[in-house]
């Protein structure tokens, strides 16, 4: 019981590590596009600043939600669905969260008079970043997902 458990919370932590890590290549790939296709906001927040702060915050937010994954599958056999529900609820609310967060936060300050142009899309263009963490945990949970 106890081997299985230890399990459980082992490739929890590898789940969280893992859609963190590919949710912040996505927000590399996303930045990068945007930055070289439309406008570079990179007085607003660097890639590789932006990378790490999203690399944190999906830590923060994928490996709690997938412990407590883990724990429902375990504790819970015959209540999986339920769990998982409610889990995908919670992460899904924790996102939105975030996105009225982004939209009461400050404008930053730009320099730049190409930048300048856009600084009223600044906003929408961090706010698909957001989801990354999420849709990265719900990708990778198959992989993850052991039974009792």
């Amino acid at each position: 019981m106890r081997e299985t458990f230890a399990k459980k919370i082992k490739c929890a932590i590898i789940h969280a590590l893992t859609a963190s890590a590919f949710s912040a290549i996505v927000c590399y790939c996303y930045a990068a596009f945007y930055f070289n296709l439309i406008v570079d906001f990179s007085e607003g927040a660097s890639m590789w600043s932006l990378i790490g702060r999203l690399f944190v915050l999906s830590g923060l937010l994928t490996l709690p939600i997938s412990i407590c994954y883990q724990l429902v599958i375990h504790f819970f056999p015959k209540k999986n669905r339920l769990g998982e529900f409610l889990l995908g609820l919670i992460f899904s609310g924790l996102t939105i969260g975030l996105v009225f967060y982004v939209l009461k936060m400050k404008e930053p300050v730009f320099k730049k008079e190409d930048t300048l142009l856009f600084v009223d899309f600044y906003k929408g263009f961090l706010m698909p970043m957001l989801f990354f963490p999420l849709l990265s945990w719900f990708t990778f949970k198959p992989f993850f997902a052991t039974k009792k």
